[in-house]
């Protein structure tokens, strides 16, 4: 496991961070049986699914992938939620119940004859949700895994997985080669981190020359960043990406709009300065990890009172954000976490305090976007209607927004806090009036 991917894991101890995928599908004509055994034969034949983590004793080297088989018990039919609301709410209470990668690092959950779907002309709807955990796949790793499982056409023959041994080389090994791995990388961590050093030389340097943008501070903590406590609600709100794309140019900017109307409209109490979202952005360059991404705290300028100026200024941050990303900096960084120790990197998740809130943030809320592709997949004989994603809550982030598309038809998702986030409904409803 890389050294990305560890962290990822040993953090989810302390902040959850599973990730569900939702897929509904009208027009089904197989029973939830049938398509259940046919996503545990899907599976056995998708390589990621055929995983899962094996730590090493002492956490003397990072943990390793190992191949485990897919057991029935991981496709879940939940029985007797007949309605959108229903599924939505059972949902949002089985987020509690949390993966242990070491056992089981993904589940499915199915919700047969879902009636009430939004823009489903009346017609029932079988829900597939995906839970997989964040160390396995990020957002597009994971839509790419879950477009393999949510399909029936022909899978390939079994994949083997390159970052799995062939072999069961022993907790003792495992240990006996992170041991033997720890000089090497003291003297790597020292070579990568002083080019790291000078390569934050350069991104200042750029700032400073006016060739870079400069990042913008966090922001002041705004109600909705206290800790969520366990309880979780659910809203999905539907759209075209065509509409999205009028508000903002594309996508993800017309969501941000959207999102910041909303937000700004719904709060009672308002930070001082500007409401800010943090935006999940992939990495340029090959994947070295399974997680390939960064975050960014983009403003959402909801004081420009000019939908058009004010989609600009949000695409310009964006844009700058990304082009922050590209930056060789990050690279470099990357390459120096990949020589960090794995004792070393975790004690330092160990040593990190969840109950430590700290004056600014990066976002008051989260916003992830990820397209998932054409409206051609299929379970069980009916069509792929929609496809949401519910990006997790943090301690500082009581209310989250993904924004997932398949086909034209864009969900923008909403994950709350009720201890936190007061009337998710009427903050749903904002959302649509920003929608227009």
């Amino acid at each position: 496991m890389t050294a990305t991917d560890a962290q990822t894991h040993w953090m989810s101890a302390k902040i959850p961070n599973d990730q569900f995928l939702l897929f509904g599908f009208v027009g089904v004509r197989e029973p939830i049986e049938r398509i259940a055994a046919d996503l545990e034969e899907r599976a056995s034949a998708i390589a990621d699914l055929r995983l899962r983590v094996r730590e090493v004793p002492a956490t003397l080297d990072h943990p390793y992938w190992v191949a485990a088989p897919v057991t029935a018990d991981q496709i879940r039919i939940h029985r007797g939620v007949s309605d959108w609301g229903r599924c939505l709410a059972d949902l949002a209470g089985r987020m509690g119940d949390h993966l242990d990668a070491t056992t089981q690092a993904w589940r499915v959950h199915l919700y047969d004859a879902v009636e009430g779907a939004p823009r489903a002309d009346g017609a029932t709807m079988v829900v597939a949700v995906l839970q997989i955990a964040h160390a396995l796949a990020d957002g597009s790793r994971a839509t790419r895994i879950a477009r393999q499982l949510f399909d029936s056409r022909p899978i390939a023959p079994p994949e083997t997985a390159s970052s799995v041994p062939s072999f069961d080389i022993g907790s003792t090994l495992m240990a006996g080669l992170g041991v033997a791995r720890l000089p090497l990388q003291l003297v790597s961590l020292m070579a990568r981190g002083r080019r790291a050093h000078l390569a934050h030389r350069d991104l200042e340097r750029d700032i400073a020359a006016g060739d870079l943008p400069s990042p913008q501070p966090g922001g002041p903590r705004a109600p909705i960043n206290a800790a969520p406590g366990e309880r979780r609600e659910l809203r999905v709100v539907l759209t075209s990406a065509q509409r999205l794309r009028d508000l903002g140019g594309s996508v993800t900017v017309g969501a941000l709009v959207v999102i910041g109307e909303a937000l700004d409209r719904h709060l009672a109490v308002r930070p001082d300065g500007d409401l800010r979202a943090e935006v999940t952005i992939a990495k340029s360059g090959p994947a070295r990890a399974r997680n390939h991404f960064r975050n960014a705290g983009v403003a959402l300028h909801v004081d420009e009172a000019d939908p058009t100026r004010r989609a600009a200024a949000i695409r310009a941050d964006l844009a700058a954000a990304r082009r922050r990303t590209d930056h060789r900096l990050v690279e470099a960084e990357s390459a120096a976490m990949r020589s960090v120790p794995a004792t070393l990197l975790h004690w330092g998740v160990r040593s990190f305090d969840t109950a430590v809130v700290p004056e600014l943030v990066t976002g008051h809320t989260v916003v992830s976007s990820v397209h998932r592709g054409a409206a051609d997949l299929s379970i069980g004989g009916g069509t792929v209607h929609v496809t949401a994603g519910f990006p997790a809550l943090s301690p500082v982030q009581s209310l989250t927004h993904g924004v997932h598309g398949i086909g034209d038809i864009v969900a923008i998702s909403i994950t709350a806090s009720p201890d936190v986030v007061s009337d998710l409904d009427g903050y749903r409803d904002r959302v649509v009036d920003a929608l227009g």
